[in-house]
């Protein structure tokens, strides 16, 4: 996959934070916040091509103790659909509190009018972060 990059979905009701990582797998970086519309996975579709995507994560929203939840359902459902329309990989990584630290960071950094078109991207950057660390541990 030297190359490709690693696109990272946060995936909710209304809207989709976005983010991607460099060649490398070291950085995330967030893209606009996409609608959760009919067109959807024609929006993930072209970031996939304009971004040169090899995989996908895709934030898993488990509950403390580490179930499923509704929301978790609704997101593995939306994932089924999505290996509809791409042939990429697809993993799930857990974003218990990826949120809570996205919505902190916001707080510090971002005027309260502006945070709330942001939280969805940064969120997904959070859940690519995640993930790309784990991978460096368990290859360093």
């Amino acid at each position: 996959m030297t190359g490709k990059r690693i696109l990272a979905l946060d995936v909710g009701n209304k809207r989709i934070g976005v983010a991607y990582s460099d060649p490398l797998g070291i950085s995330a970086n967030p893209l606009p916040y996409i609608q959760n519309d009919e067109n959807v996975f024609e929006k993930i579709k072209k970031i996939i091509d304009e971004y040169n995507v090899g995989k996908i994560v895709v934030g898993l929203p488990l509950t403390l103790k580490g179930e499923e939840g509704e929301q978790a359902k609704i997101t593995k459902g939306f994932v089924e659909e999505l290996k509809k329309h791409i042939s990429l990989p697809v993993e799930f990584v857990d974003e218990r509190f990826t949120t809570s630290l996205a919505e902190r960071h916001l707080r510090e950094t971002t005027k309260k009018s502006k945070r709330k078109q942001k939280i969805d991207s940064l969120s997904a950057v959070y859940i690519l972060k995640t993930y790309l660390e784990s991978k460096q541990f368990r290859n360093g």
